[in-house]
């Protein structure tokens, strides 16, 4: 079981409300090359979940866009930048649960420093994430954990 957690592309600078920043064209090609890296790792996802935030949303859209079926799309409002990183993570963690033990693969797609604070509550490691970067982390339910495997910015990938 593997939870993917991106941080969306380069956002344009802060000139309206944080949450309708669009991405940069810089930050479209960032989200390409990770949905592009993503497609080496999974044939599919299970779920993405995603802030409600629009640099999320078009990240999320451009990683799908790349032809990695998803069988379900979720917003969660908690995963915006000052999000619960527990919260987020005990529900992640719940759903995966629920999964009964298949093989299962979900993204979340979501901010700084909520990415940072998310990968720190599952393997005690909090990382300053690149924009578009990507942390793949396997998940231990048995432990409520996970184990970091992979920790890549967009020019690190392919």
């Amino acid at each position: 079981m593997y939870l993917y957690i991106v941080r969306h592309g380069e956002a344009e600078p802060m000139t309206k409300a944080d949450e309708l920043r669009e991405l940069t064209e810089h930050g479209k090609w960032e989200a390409k090359r990770t949905a592009l890296w993503l497609k080496t790792q999974v044939a599919n996802f299970d779920c993405v979940y995603a802030s409600p935030y629009i640099r999320a949303q078009q990240t999320k859209d451009i990683i799908l866009s790349q032809g990695i079926p998803c069988a379900r799309e979720e917003v969660i409002t908690e995963l915006t930048p000052e999000g619960d990183a527990k919260r987020v993570t005990d529900y992640v963690l719940a759903k995966i649960e629920e999964a009964d033990g298949k093989d299962t693969n979900i993204i979340c797609v979501s901010h700084m420093p909520l990415v940072s604070y998310c990968i720190g509550e599952l393997t005690g490691y909090t990382p300053i994430m690149a924009t578009a970067g990507v942390a793949k982390i396997k998940i231990d339910l048995d432990k409520w954990s996970g184990l970091l495997q992979t920790l890549l910015a967009p020019e690190q990938m392919l």
